[in-house]
């Protein structure tokens, strides 16, 4: 039997990102390994991550998603596969927006996430 593909093949290319993403010190975990639908808004995204690692009662509403090796928060109405270095980062981070980042101890320099979780969002 033939494929017959009714979407173009650039469709598929970036259906899903994994992202490791860091928590902040006041979360039950440090890091966690997710694989994250990538036509979600930065918005959607961060309300299924949350969902998903079971910390929405600690969500103030002014959390979203920054890259610190770009220095740059991502905008909350973006699709996640606009922002193509997301492929490449090393990781990203789920703050809140308003929050006064802690001065790094020797202590943060470690941590672990326990391995890829292997939740799928869609």
């Amino acid at each position: 039997f033939p494929l017959i593909v009714t979407s173009p093949w650039w469709h598929f290319i970036m259906a899903a990102l994994v992202l490791r993403i860091k928590f902040p010190v006041t979360y039950p975990l440090i890091y966690k390994t997710l694989r994250v639908d990538a036509n979600f808004t930065v918005a959607e995204a961060v309300r299924c991550i949350a969902e998903t690692v079971n910390v929405t009662t600690l969500l103030t509403g002014t959390e979203g998603l920054y890259v610190p090796d770009e220095n740059q928060w991502l905008d909350d109405n973006t699709p996640l596969s606009n922002y193509t270095s997301l492929q490449d980062a090393e990781h990203i981070e789920f703050k809140d927006r308003k929050a006064v980042d802690p001065k790094p101890s020797s202590s943060d320099a470690g941590g672990s996430d326990g391995g890829d979780c292997g939740c799928v969002l869609f």
